[in-house]
């Protein structure tokens, strides 16, 4: 699935995301509109899961459409490296104070 999604360009997932919220926003107002219960319910419900996969695939396409600009300006951390065992490079001690005047 991940590789599907790669394959789909930020366009095309941006249009996704719109048309997820869209019909989330529809479905939410057929609940308002047609007062029954089962029929609140069922497009709460459903308005919900349409609308949050629609803010999911938005946030991917944007995470997409800013990686490149993270990796020039050194913002994205390298992956970690194969020495996971080795310790911590010592700290220096900050130098220090004048001695007291009195």
């Amino acid at each position: 699935m991940i590789a599907r999604v790669r394959r789909v360009s930020t366009e095309q997932l941006a249009r996704v995301s719109a048309v997820l919220v869209l019909a989330s926003l529809a479905l939410m107002s057929v609940g308002i509109l047609v007062p029954r219960p089962l029929a609140v319910i069922v497009a709460m419900s459903v308005g919900q899961v349409s609308g949050v996969l629609g803010v999911a695939v938005f946030f991917v396409a944007v995470l997409r459409d800013l990686r490149p600009v993270l990796r020039a300006r050194g913002s994205v951390p390298p992956p970690p490296s194969s020495t996971s065992g080795a310790a911590p490079p010592p700290r220096s001690e900050p130098p220090s104070a004048p001695p007291a005047r009195g």
